[in-house]
């Protein structure tokens, strides 16, 4: 492989730090930038050859060619959405269409979701959104919607407030919280609560590789997930089982934008599958314990 450069916005955050460290294993020069929304960071120094601090909507900062544009950076917290709408368009949707506008690339890559499939957030809607700007203004382009991703390469975590589920259920575990609340009992599922896909962080990050590696898809969408569904039960049980540690659960109210089942049909050319769920559950518990592995 010929060295080839890739920019890859987000790139402190959970998975855009995933994704630098697999890029420099596999040769690429890595240009990252991101803006520190949370006000905290992965270290990924070893990872990317320059590292900007900049927000993906300032105009005409970051004129450059680059073999691939890896777009993660965001605003991604569903509930958030619903107090702050247009946030998240201006993120989400405009800041998509100045990244678009501001580099030279043949290789557009973006970070969509799976809410896209329903739209029942602003979230969701300011994701599509730029799905469709990047259709219009994109040379090449490969849109991916992930699914719920999780799990850690025992290096590199999740910013912010926890808000994922299995990374609760870890903190739980670690006795961290005290414990974990699950949104809605009375949905049409085999034991009331909503169903998710989930994908391990470092599949994912594998995925964007390939998608590199072979070239744009020019197609609506390419799903990233395992084509399997957990309730939220059922993802407390497997933290139990791989811990041996016993989820305090607390059941309230639905959330509004929740989505009753998530599941990915169709999987990506580019996804192969190497951990599970347990390995997602178990990695991030590792991590709450500060024990890499």
């Amino acid at each position: 492989m010929s060295y080839k450069s890739i920019l890859v916005t987000g790139a402190t955050g959970y998975i855009g730090s995933h994704v630098c460290k697999l890029l420099k294993e596999y040769g690429y020069t890595v240009v990252g930038l991101d803006n520190n929304y949370h006000g905290d960071h992965n270290d990924v120094s070893k990872y990317t050859d320059m590292l900007w601090r900049r927000d993906i909507t300032e105009e005409s900062m970051f004129h450059g060619s680059y073999d691939a544009v890896v777009h993660l950076a965001g605003r991604s917290v569903v509930p958030q959405s619903l107090k702050e709408p247009f946030e998240y368009y201006r993120v989400n949707t405009m800041g998509t269409a100045t990244m678009i506008e501001s580099v030279d690339t043949d290789h557009f890559i973006f970070a969509s979701t799976s809410s896209a499939f329903e739209m029942a957030s602003p979230y969701a809607r300011s994701k599509v959104g730029a799905e469709d700007i990047i259709k219009e203004l994109a040379n090449g382009y490969t849109i991916f919607r992930f699914f719920n991703v999780s799990g850690s390469n025992g290096i590199h975590r999740q910013l912010g407030s926890a808000s994922h589920l299995i990374r609760r259920a870890a903190m739980v575990a670690a006795e961290k919280l005290p414990n974990i609340e699950v949104f809605g009992e009375d949905y049409d599922t085999s034991d009331g609560t909503c169903v998710r896909d989930y994908i391990h962080v470092d599949d994912l990050a594998m995925a964007i590789i390939n998608a590199i590696e072979n070239g744009p898809t020019n197609t609506p969408y390419e799903n990233l997930g395992s084509n399997h569904g957990w309730t939220v039960h059922q993802v407390l049980d497997i933290m139990e089982k791989v811990t041996g540690k016993s989820m305090n659960r607390i059941v309230s109210p639905r959330r509004e934008g929740d989505a009753v089942s998530a599941i990915a049909t169709n999987l990506s050319k580019y996804c192969n599958l190497t951990k599970t769920i347990e390995d997602m559950c178990l990695s991030q518990y590792q991590l709450e314990l500060g024990k890499n592995g």
